[in-house]
């Protein structure tokens, strides 16, 4: 019985802007320069999702074994679940105080 946990944690794919693209005759700095951003945007929040699971896989697996126990994966699941609703919480929360912070500087 194989363990479906990583499928929440699927490789996204990165911004399709690619060195080659970056490195070819006819791409501006702006360009140039809107693709590395994209991609820094990427890796950073593949960074976050590394070390959201690996905080949670450190909470939920007292003994790496070669398979996750059922109440592991759902420990492990439940957390990375909960962790990832906070960060938007978040996220989303800083936006609107930051959004009534432009409104009210008007």
């Amino acid at each position: 019985q194989g363990s479906n946990l990583f499928v929440l944690f699927a490789v996204t794919r990165p911004p399709d802007f690619t060195l080659a693209k970056m490195e070819g005759e006819g791409v501006s700095d702006a360009e140039r320069t809107q693709g590395l951003m994209q991609l820094q945007a990427f890796m950073q929040g593949q960074k976050v999702t590394m070390k959201i699971l690996g905080q949670c896989f450190t909470r939920c697996v007292t003994y790496p074994k070669n398979h996750l126990s059922h109440s592991e994966q759902q420990c492990v699941w439940n957390c990375t679940q909960r962790m990832f609703d906070t960060k938007y919480f978040i996220n989303q929360r800083a936006q609107e105080k930051e959004q009534d912070g432009n409104i009210s500087g008007l």
